[in-house]
């Protein structure tokens, strides 16, 4: 992928504006305090949303964006180095395109691949604010990794994406993206905060199965297919079906596939159908 074709990839939040949201359509606060060890995802929608506009100017009119809404736990919001080598080497490998995205001159990524601490990053981690973590440099983070992912699953050569904190917040942020099929953009969007996830909680085990989550992605995005089984995805995966079967479960999570019931299904030993689900889009 070429340094022009990645310039949208541009990231304009050093100002952190707050995304505007419609009064009637707040995040949920239920339960407001977020365990240090988390990242929770408040909400996930897709919309013209023409805020996110006036964060990127390289987001295409027309193209379907995705909001997903996240708090990060205290864990998540430090100035120290978040990974260790060997996460930051999964990191590459997982998104081997990151090093040459632009953030417009911000040096955040080209920080974290150094192995640094997100404090010494000009978008910074650690502000004034009584000592609270600041959790974009993770958000910034989980941005570039969702770009990534919508690069690599829909097969078009470019992506745009911001991300913007709530006024007042050092845990609450918007991240924005663009993709052709918003239900796979939101599929990326979730499967990025997995990913930094379990690499800022040295969950290494569970990296294989999000590169099946994406490989299996890609192949259903260029093949449209409608349903499929557990054998379906272990011969396209190339994987046991066991595999095949947690694969397409964490992909009802991320929410791309649900479930059919099938009383009569005589295809698969699992007797689950698995089909493309719908999404809400967000008419505002």
């Amino acid at each position: 992928m070429s340094d022009e074709l990645l310039r949208p990839f541009l990231h304009k939040i050093r100002r952190r504006p707050q995304a505007s949201r419609p009064a009637a359509d707040p995040p949920d606060d239920a339960g407001d305090e977020v365990p240090p060890d988390s990242i929770l995802i408040r909400d996930v929608q897709a919309g013209p949303f023409p805020e996110a506009a006036r964060l990127h100017s390289g987001f295409v009119p027309g193209i379907p964006r995705i909001r997903m809404t996240l708090d990060l736990g205290a864990g998540f919001r430090v100035g120290a180095a978040p990974f260790g080598r060997a996460e930051i080497e999964a990191l590459r490998d997982f998104c081997p395109h990151l090093a040459d995205h632009d953030c417009g001159g911000d040096d955040t990524l080209a920080f974290l691949l150094a192995g640094r601490g997100a404090g010494e990053a000009s978008a910074g981690s650690l502000v004034d604010n009584g000592g609270e973590g600041d959790g974009l440099f993770l958000a910034h983070l989980i941005e570039h990794v969702a770009i990534e992912i919508i690069v690599a699953v829909s097969g078009r050569p470019r992506c745009s994406g911001a991300t913007c904190a709530y006024a007042g917040r050092y845990d609450r942020f918007d991240i924005f993206l663009e993709c052709v099929d918003p239900i796979a953009g939101r599929a990326a969007a979730v499967l990025a905060a997995a990913l930094v996830r379990d690499l800022r909680l040295r969950r290494m085990t569970r990296l294989a199965l999000h590169r099946r989550c994406r490989d299996l992605l890609a192949i259903l995005v260029s093949t449209g297919g409608p349903q499929l089984v557990a054998e379906d995805a272990a011969a396209r995966l190339g994987c046991g079906i066991d595999e095949a079967l947690q694969t397409l479960e964490e992909l009802v999570r991320l929410g791309y596939l649900e479930v059919v019931l099938s009383a009569y299904l005589f295809s698969s030993t699992s007797g689950v159908l698995f089909r493309k689900a719908e999404m809400r889009a967000q008419s505002g």
